[in-house]
């Protein structure tokens, strides 16, 4: 999970929500927040040296147009994840070769854009476990 600024919390609380599932019965994931303010530690870095070809890089931003998570993305696919995106913003700067989903949110209201990516990384969890409990469905 990766974000900056306000887009941190929602990156922790996807994280958090994997690792210590709340409905009864739902396995707990690994999962880990990067979130970095620190222009000199970029999540293309961290990502490097922490995530492995199986795992998905998921990048939240209120703007399509947030360097730092496009090329976090693009870096994640190089190396062999399953990316997302959650953007906001116009989607003029969104790049297909960053990733290979993004939900986009038409808006440049904050309130809008977070609010619907807490519904999509809820449906998104929702799914993974329903692939874990049934993963003869995709066969």
């Amino acid at each position: 999970m990766l974000g900056n600024g306000a887009w941190a919390s929602d990156a922790r609380h996807v994280a958090v929500e994997f690792v210590h599932p709340v409905i009864v019965g739902k396995r707990a994931l690994p999962a880990l927040a990067l979130t970095s303010n620190d222009p000199a530690l970029s999540f293309a870095d961290q990502l490097r040296v922490l995530a492995r070809p199986q795992d998905i890089a998921l990048g939240f931003s209120a703007s399509d147009n947030c360097a730092a998570i496009v090329a976090a993305l693009a870096e994640a696919r190089s190396m062999g994840l399953l990316t997302l995106g959650l953007m906001g913003g116009d989607g003029e700067a969104l790049q297909e070769e960053s990733a290979a989903f993004f939900f986009h949110v038409h808006s440049h209201d904050p309130l809008v854009i977070q609010e619907t990516h807490e519904t999509l990384y809820h449906v998104l969890w929702e799914l993974v476990h329903i692939f874990f409990e049934h993963e003869g469905l995709l066969t």
